[in-house]
Parts: C-alpha cells; structure tokens; sequence
C-alpha cells in the first residue's frame, strides 16, 4: 500500500515563507519612516527611512538563523550603529574638530539627545535612532517570536503622535494608510506562523492551499478596511486631538525649554506661522481667513505676531518669561480700549511722526491658527475687547515697551469681529537717516545674531557689509538691503525654491547659492543681515492687504478680502525717535503685488525719488561672487563635512555585517526543518521552486545535474526529513546533527553548483 505525504510537508509555491515576513515587516517600516518625513519634522533626513527597513533585514536575519535571544540583545547596538551611522555621517555639518573621538561624542548626544534638538543632524540621528528600534522590535517579534500584534504596538503609537502633530494631514494621509494595510497584513501573517507551527507540533495536517486562501482574504480585507477608512467620511469635524494636545499641529521641537515650530520640509499650502522658517515649496490654494474695512486709501498690512529671536538661521517668537539683559517678554491682561504700553518718548515709544487708523476685522476661526491672536493694521493701540498683550517690559516702564501680539480672552470664532486702532508712521526718509544710532536700552537684544557650528551668522555679515559698502546711516543701509532683494536681476521670488543642504542655514544657502524663494526667505536674510550691522530688527507675521471685495460708498473706506494665501513676514528696523519702521524686501509676484512701504512728506528729499530706493552699486553682485569678499568664505569652506573615506568606510562595514549575519542565518540552522527551509531558499536562487505535490525525495531528484556527492547530500537530508516528519519515534540527536552537517556540505558547494545551474538548461522529469 503506497503512502502519500503529508501536505504539511509541501509548501505552496511562490515567494519562500521566511522572504514574506521580511518584506511585510520592511514594507511596514518604510511606510512608516515616509509618514514621518512627510509630516515635516526634519529637512534632507531621508536616510531614516534606509535606517527603518535596514532594522527589519537585520531582526529577519537574526530572527532566521534562530541565534538565542541574549545573542540578539548584545549584537542589536553594534547592527544599530551600522545603519545609522553610515547613512547620516555625510550629513553631520562640520564644527572645527575633525577628531574621531569628538565625532563618537557628538552622536552619542544625538542619539541620546537628539529629538530634542532645533537642529536638523542630531533631530535626524534621533530619530532614525527610534526607527531602527521599532523596526528591529517589529522583525524580531513578528519572524522569530510570530507575535504579530505585539509587534506593531510601537508603529501606531508613532504613527498616532505623526498624524496629531503634523500640520498638514493630507500630507502623511497615504503613508499612513499603506502602513496601517501592512500592520495588518504582518499580524495575519505572524499569526499563521504561530499557526502552522502550533500544527506541526501536534502532526495535524492541513488543506493544501490553507495558507494561500487565509493570505488572500486578509489581503482583501485589509486594503478594503483601510480604502473604508480614507474614504468614508468622518463622524465629526471637530478637531479632537486639539482637546488632547492645545497647540497641536504646529510640528514643534523643544528648545532651552520653550516650544519651537517647525515649518514642514515637505509642500504644503501657504499659511500663517507664527515663526519665520524658510522651508520646503508651497502651493497656493487661498481660503478666506478674515475681511476688514480701513480708513486708509493706501494698502495696508495687518500685522499678527512678531519673531524677535534668532536661532540657527530661523526666527521665532518670544515666549512670556523670556530674559536678554534688564528686559523681559512679559503678557499684561486689560479689559479693552487702549493697550497696556508705555507710551513715553523717552522709553522709546513711537514719536508723534505718525497717523492712526482705524480697522474693522471679521475673521474666520482659524484666522491666525491655533492662537486667538488679533490682527492690527500699523503699530496696535486700541482694540475693544478684553485680552493679553505680549511684549517687552521692564521693571521701570509703565507698560509694555513694544506689543508682540495681542490674544483675546474670548478666543476666535467665525464671524469674530473686533475694532482696532494702530500707528503708521509717518517718517520721511530724511528724518530717518537722521535719527542716528542712540538706541534705548531695551532694543539693543533685537541685535542678537547668535552663530552656531555652521558659521551661518559670519557669512550674513559679510554679505550685509558688502551690500552696504560705503553708506553711513541704518536708513540707507536697510534701504540698500531691501532694494537689492527686490532687484529682479539678482534674487527671483517663487515657491518652490531649491532644496538647502542639511549643514547650511537655509538663508545662506538662498543668499549665497539659491537666489530663489518665498516671503519667509526675503524677510528672515534682510532681518539677519540688519542685526549683522548692529541695527535693531524684528520680523512681522501677518497678512498682505489682501483684494478689494466691496466699497461702501464713504471716500477711503473699503472692504478687503484676506485668505490664506495672503499669509506674509516683512521686516521692522528700529529708529530712535521713530519706532519700528517697516520694510518690504520681498519683490512683486503672482502672489502678491507687494511694494515698498511709503514714507512721509519728506520722502521727496530721497535722490531716488518720492518713495523710490537707493540703488546699490553697479559692482556689487549676489552671494559668493562678490568680489571684495574675503578669500576662502565660502559655503562649501564653511560647511566642510567628514572625509568621504569614511562614509565609505561605515557603508562598507554596514555591508559586510549584512553579509556575516546572512552568512550565519545559511550556516546555523538550528533543526533539519530549518536546514531544509534554507535549501528551499536557495533552489529559489537557482531557480529550482518545490511544486506543491512534490515529496522531498522528488524535488531533490531535481538536483541531478549538481556534482555526485551534492546529490547524495541531497538525498540524505530528504530521506531523514521524511523519517522525521512520519516516523513515531522522529530522529535521534546524533542522527539530527548528521543531517544538519548534510546540509552544510550543500552549502559549501553551494558556488560550484550555482555554475552549473546558471549554465546547463535543467528540464525536470
């Protein structure tokens, strides 16, 4: 009576089983690095994602080779460093010490430190840090402990803390629904494993085609649920994650403590920010966010919040508490009417060269973001409902010195509306210039131009000198600066500007190199290189004048409409006797027609003409091709990276510890199952797949053209897996050995028979 084998024993034909896990667990973490990414935490990191699938090859290795559990535990630092490393290495921008051991410590502070970090390199190594763990913890339990649902715990948990923080969800909405079908997908498959192999230790047989049918409805089933889940539409419109996390969806790092947002790399549609970071393109796509109603024939902007600190090359807002020097960033309540400032000349308030107007503001709910912050046309000054006021103040003064923002206690609804007042000045140009240098004490921190170990800071100055040459008042040289922007000759204004090296400050890059961007970029250079030359300088957050939508008939006063896409910065100077004096670096564009901002009466005394700028010199040329530069400044000099032997040196080791952990995987099976799961695995090398009705005597027969003492290996080991698999007493220790060490001289011919199957056509009985 002739006996059939089992279908336990038959594989279903295909991808080999282990190959399956791998790729799930890959596919799951590259979908997961590119929703990070695409939220916009980092610039230029996209190596994070070679860090998170190379951690799933590593655990699918490990995991195959069945090495013990405390192996795997002292070898996962060492894997980890080899894929970290070697990919960010080329990235870390260069500080003055080329010392090996200086570069160990400064990523064993990035690793440890790193995502708390303003600074893209060390946020970068952080983070591909917490990739590499999840995608190692995600190989491991998924192959080697089949625990499918443990396994994807970290990964929702990321891509949770991913989709609530990033400010554009369309954005990170199709990497997160592919990573969310591959979770699903691993923990069928992990959960199968578990499976077959609780079958296999209790000699139950399964269905041919059990494993294809069960692979094939969890695959329906899962993209069907997660199309449901991007398609349908959802039960509430009401932001929840904003009950959970106030401020929510701005992106944001830590840094000395305080938040700091983050502009997204990625493209995403203009909007108002509360800080000035140039970053990746944009697209247009204007919402309403507020109309309003001036007493003023001329264009207006309407200021929202201003950046007065610089870090990095970005600027950013002052937060309440904030200390430079006497002064201190403080928020005064008032119940409405006039603002709490100190409103005395002689504290440096704005001098009597100004004219208030009036406004009406109607705004939509998110008009300025996840804030209840106001707009103002001009200087604020009064507004009729109760709030805070932020700003500058000191113990001295008897009110705020300046008004960073004003936020109102009733927060902002669609249809809001508020009534302010505010100063614009009235200045001419020729009183300007004469205003002189007697800064008061509380503007001498809006100097501040920290560098960093990218030397950012050096490069500005060098180039505001050189703009400036030869001019000798602030006004002139703020003039000059603002007039060479706007000079179409030299800088070109778009939204999709060139991507920026990750060890240069985007504005040197754009000063130097670029030459090509949106508001953000024109405002925050012209702002770094005005502190470059000592003159006290602020960035405005707001809106531009928007388009005329109705006139009511009264002469002057009309109605304007603002929408997102009208979100602008422009830069504020510093005049003693005049206030913040507003300029306009960014040129005219599709996106907004915007001029110079017009000075007073006086203007005309201005050899340009009326409201006209100083032209700078004929031989003065944008960025590095300026002549009187110093020899040797220049980006590539002051952003020199590591050797590029050693980056080649860490990939290679990467490579070489991929080799010796595949290399153990062939070599150390830990069971004649597993030996002969390798062998199946490498016939799929050669071309040789086990056909589903094929005994193991019948697919090694299939061998027949490899060397006499490969096929008598081939033999052996299928005769002894047979007995192991039907007979009632199964194999014996030494005889288990035997097969295994059957296996390994397979595999040390495993180049001479790779030859001959490459070069004889091989046509099976």
């Amino acid at each position: 009576m002739q006996r059939t084998a089992p279908t336990t024993a038959i594989p279903s034909v295909g991808i080999p089983r282990p190959l399956v896990g791998a790729g799930l667990c890959a596919a799951l973490l590259g979908a997961t690095a590119w929703a990070v990414l695409a939220a916009g935490w980092a610039q230029n990191s996209g190596g994070a994602v070679v860090v998170a699938i190379a951690a799933t090859i590593e655990a699918a290795l490990l995991a195959r080779a069945a090495v013990p559990r405390w192996v795997a535990l002292l070898l996962a630092p060492i894997l980890a460093l080899a894929a970290i490393v070697p990919t960010t290495l080329g990235a870390m921008p260069f500080d003055g010490n080329p010392g090996v051991g200086h570069a160990v410590a400064r990523y064993a502070s990035a690793l440890t430190n790193g995502l708390g970090s303003s600074a893209d390199w060390p946020f970068t190594v952080g983070l591909c840090a917490v990739l590499w763990l999840c995608g190692f913890w995600v190989g491991w339990l998924a192959i080697r402990e089949r625990r499918g649902v443990l396994a994807v715990v970290p990964i929702y948990a990321i891509l949770a803390v991913n989709v609530l923080n990033t400010r554009m969800v369309d954005n990170v909405a199709l990497p997160e629904a592919l990573a969310v079908c591959f979770s699903l997908l691993l923990v069928a498959d992990a959960h199968l494993d578990s499976l077959q192999a609780r079958w296999t230790s209790r000699s139950v047989i399964s269905l041919p085609g059990t494993r294809s049918r069960f692979a094939a409805s969890v695959a329906v089933m899962s993209v069907l649920l997660t199309l449901a889940a991007l398609l349908l539409p959802s039960i509430s419109s009401t932001d929840i994650s904003a009950q959970f996390f106030p401020g929510g969806g701005t992106n944001t790092r830590n840094l000395g403590g305080h938040p700091i947002a983050r502009a997204p790399a990625s493209i995403s549609s203009i909007q108002f920010n509360d800080a000035t970071q140039p970053g990746g393109a944009l697209i247009s796509q204007p919402q309403p966010v507020l109309t309003y109603t001036v007493d003023s024939a001329s264009p207006v902007y309407l200021r929202v919040i201003t950046d007065t600190r610089f870090v990095g090359g970005n600027w950013y807002k002052s937060l309440v508490g904030d200390t430079a020097g006497s002064i201190t960033w403080d928020g005064l309540p008032f119940p409405g009417g006039a603002l709490p400032r100190d409103r005395s000349l002689a504290d440096g308030a704005t001098s009597s060269a100004v004219r208030t107007v009036r406004s009406q503001i109607v705004m939509q709910a998110d008009a300025t973001g996840n804030s209840a912050l106001t707009p103002f046309v001009g200087e604020p000054n009064t507004i009729d409902q109760a709030g805070i006021a932020y700003g500058v103040d000191t113990p001295s003064s008897t009110g705020l010195l300046t008004v960073d923002s004003v936020q109102l206690d009733a927060g902002i609804d669609a249809g809001t509306t508020v009534n302010t007042t505010g100063f614009i000045s009235t200045a001419s140009a020729a009183q300007l210039r004469a205003a002189g240098t007697a800064y008061p004490a509380f503007v001498r921190t809006y100097t501040d131009l920290r560098d960093d170990f990218t030397h950012g800071a050096a490069v500005v100055s060098q180039l505001a000198q050189a703009w400036t040459a030869g001019l000798t008042n602030p006004y002139d040289k703020a003039s000059a600066i603002e007039a060479h922007f706007r000079n179409a000759s030299f800088f070109t204004y778009t939204l999709n500007p060139p991507a920026v090296p990750s060890n240069m400050w985007p504005i040197v890059y754009f000063l130097s190199t670029g030459h090509r961007g949106y508001c953000q970029y024109f405002a925050a250079s012209m702002g770094a290189m005005l502190r470059s030359l000592g003159i006290p300088t602020r960035l405005v957050n707001g809106y531009g004048p928007g388009t005329a939508q109705a006139q009511n008939g009264r002469q002057g006063v009309r109605q304007q409409l603002v929408t997102t896409s009208d979100a602008h910065t422009w830069v504020e100077a510093y005049f003693p006797g005049y206030g913040w004096i507003p300029f306009e670096p960014t040129p005219p564009s599709a996106d907004g027609n915007y001029v110079p901002f017009q000075r007073g009466t006086g203007a005309a005394t201005n050899p340009g003409g009326a409201g006209s700028l100083p032209t700078p010199p004929s031989d003065i040329k944008p960025g590095f091709n300026n002549p009187t530069l110093p020899s040797g400044n220049s980006a590539v000099a002051t952003t020199k990276g590591p050797s590029p032997l050693l980056v080649l040196a860490g990939i290679a080791g990467a490579l070489l510890l991929l080799l010796i952990g595949f290399a153990v995987w062939l070599l150390l099976p830990r069971s004649l199952p597993g030996a002969w799961r390798r062998l199946e695995t490498m016939g799929a090398v050669w071309g040789i797949r086990r056909r589903p009705w094929e005994t193991h005597r019948d697919y090694a027969e299939r061998f027949a053209v490899a060397p006499t003492a490969v096929v008598a290996s081939l033999g052996e080991l299928a005769t002894l897996l047979g007995r192991a698999e039907f007979s009632r007493d199964g194999l014996d220790r030494a005889t288990s050995k035997r097969a295994i060490a059957s296996w390994r001289r397979i595999l040390v011919a495993a180049p001479r028979l790779t030859w001959t199957l490459r070069h004889r056509r091989f046509e099976p009985a």
